[in-house]
């Protein structure tokens, strides 16, 4: 028998009995259906974080000065992680900047937490969160939220600020008027535990979509704000700056300078580097859901050798039948596992179709809760590669073949004699 007469037997076989091969195919299918749902899911997020990590610029690093833990009563200090044993100074900043291998620099300062402020505009008062006490809790690398009016970031000249529209809301001012208010002073008061209070006369620049009510400021506001907070003019040269943000001219550059800054005592963060944990913990979740996916392809597998079972003693005389034409033990043996591996392919296919189909709806939910509740639009959270229809209808396939290998070789060693004389 050429491979094609075994093939086309194996398929008209499971033509002859419809029904059981659809229902032993139902375990590949809802097998195929869930590992391929649940892997498209994670590639669908591991492709939103790596592109905000990309917004962000996979060639940026942070760079914050080394700490300690504060031991001692000399030490502590209520709005510090530590003493600091090593200050970035302006005299760092000059040197970084003469390196080739920096394209940008853009120091930080870091507002202590408990500042209660408040914006006023047309004779009317909101309380705002200034901008970083959220991006602390965030992470060094919180991507900046864009302007519906305006500039989305500030320039690094003193005096200008950003309002979020959620703060314009309170105030009762529509969408309308955003781009009016640019260029007008608005005055932002400061208010200190210990009673004290202070206004800064600041200018509107843009006006960002943040449903909360938050206001940026600029780093030299933000040094002003910080000396009157500590009540020291010279904050800068004993504290000097709480990170810096540096671009590389490129990934290779960037992780370059991690190791030189880091051999300099500084503690560095890259993107890079948590975008390479990230794939990492993707990874394990893959293979775990797939793992406990494969649950259900294990009883498909079980479905496929019962049903193949039960042909065999169905098609005892036309076993015998083939063999006493000539048909080998190899030849029988080929086309039930040929048979079994259609049942598996057939369920893969169907599988992946019912797949694509259920990914199209979840997205299209998650896209309309995501208007609902006014959150980030996802571009597609369920993303079913190349690779992966690949590897699931091999899979299939593999399934298929290794259920029907026991069947075949039975149906392989049985008698001629005995097979035709079956009744």
């Amino acid at each position: 028998m050429t491979l094609r007469d075994k093939a086309g037997t194996a398929l008209s076989n499971l033509g002859r009995r419809k029904v059981r091969t659809v229902l032993t195919s139902v375990g590949v299918i809802v097998g195929i259906l869930t590992v391929v749902t649940m892997i498209s899911l994670v590639n669908g997020v591991r492709a939103q974080v790596r592109k905000q990590f990309e917004e962000i610029g996979l060639d940026r690093i942070v760079v914050s000065p080394s700490t300690r833990q504060a031991n001692s009563e000399d030490d502590f200090d209520p709005f510090s992680g530590g003493k600091r044993l090593r200050i970035i100074s302006e005299k760092d900043l000059k040197l970084w900047k003469s390196w080739p291998e920096v394209r940008e620099i853009e120091p930080q300062i870091e507002l202590p937490f408990g500042i209660e402020a408040s914006v006023k505009l047309r004779e009317k008062i909101v309380s705002v969160a200034l901008t970083n006490q959220e991006e602390q809790r965030r992470g060094p690398f919180a991507g900046r939220a864009k302007a519906v009016a305006g500039l989305s970031e500030l320039p690094p000249t003193k005096g200008a600020m950003t309002i979020s529209r959620g703060a314009l809301q309170n105030l009762n001012i529509s969408k309308n008027e955003y781009s009016k208010l640019l260029g007008k002073t608005l005055d932002l008061t400061l208010y200190a535990p210990r009673g004290d209070k202070k206004t800064f006369a600041l200018r509107l620049v843009g006006v960002s979509g943040e449903r909360t009510a938050r206001a940026a400021l600029s780093a030299p506001d933000k040094l002003a704000i910080k000396s009157w907070w500590f009540n020291s003019p010279d904050i800068l040269k004993m504290q000097g700056y709480d990170s810096v943000s540096l671009r590389a001219s490129d990934v290779s550059a960037a992780k370059l300078l991690v190791k030189r800054l880091r051999g300099r005592s500084y503690e560095v963060q890259s993107i890079d580097a948590i975008l390479n944990v990230a794939d990492r913990i993707f990874s394990v979740i893959t293979a775990m859901l797939a793992l406990v996916s494969s649950v259900a392809l294990l009883v498909a597998c079980i479905g496929i050798v019962n049903t193949m079972i039960m042909s065999i003693y169905e098609r005892t005389r036309e076993i015998g039948t083939l063999k006493a034409m000539g048909a080998s033990r190899g030849d029988i043996r080929q086309m039930f596992m040929m048979e079994a591996g259609f049942i598996g392919l057939i369920g893969g296919i169907v599988g992946l179709i019912l797949s694509w189909i259920l990914g199209r709806g979840l997205n299209a939910l998650a896209i309309f809760l995501a208007k609902q509740r006014a959150l980030p639009l996802p571009d597609n959270l369920f993303i079913i590669t190349p690779i992966l229809v690949a590897q699931a209808l091999g899979f299939a396939l593999l399934i298929g073949v290794l259920a029907g290998v026991y069947p075949a070789n039975r149906a392989a060693r049985m008698d001629p004699l005995a097979a035709l004389r079956h009744e």
